[in-house]
């Protein structure tokens, strides 16, 4: 598994990689989706496998306290930044979404406040949507 994970170094400008849960596509018309959101952390171009690794082992290893509501990850390759997404199911239950983005920001130990996104408000109003949930 570990020499098949795909480095966002590698990857192309523009691309995009899934990493999604068994029958949960990628998107927001996925019903398992709808109703979700997205935790967001950004990184210098190059500076994203580690991150992108320790993401993907925390998913398969299970170590979210509220692991069932992650659909799964994403890791965005664009212009100068990188970005990495764990998208999840009720985006309502902030209980869930600050545990997930707490647990996730000290894994990753990252210094920068992440913010959440519900999926509805990405939908329309795109990128002047504003983060519901910080940490």
């Amino acid at each position: 598994l570990y020499n098949n994970i795909h480095h966002p170094s590698k990857l192309p400008h523009g691309a995009d990689f899934h990493c999604f849960k068994h029958k949960i596509e990628p998107k927001w018309e996925d019903p398992v989706c709808a109703n979700g959101g997205k935790w967001t952390v950004s990184f210098p171009k190059g500076k994203t496998d580690t991150s992108w690794l320790y993401t993907l082992l925390a998913l398969i290893g299970e170590q979210f306290e509220y692991g069932d509501e992650i659909c799964g990850a994403v890791v965005s390759v664009r212009g100068k930044l990188e970005k990495i997404a764990l998208w999840t199911k009720n985006a309502a239950n902030e209980t869930a979404q600050m545990s997930i983005g707490k647990q996730w920001k000290e894994l990753l130990d990252y210094n920068d406040t992440i913010g959440f996104i519900f999926h509805d408000d990405a939908k329309k109003l795109d990128r002047a949507a504003k983060n519901r949930y910080t940490v």
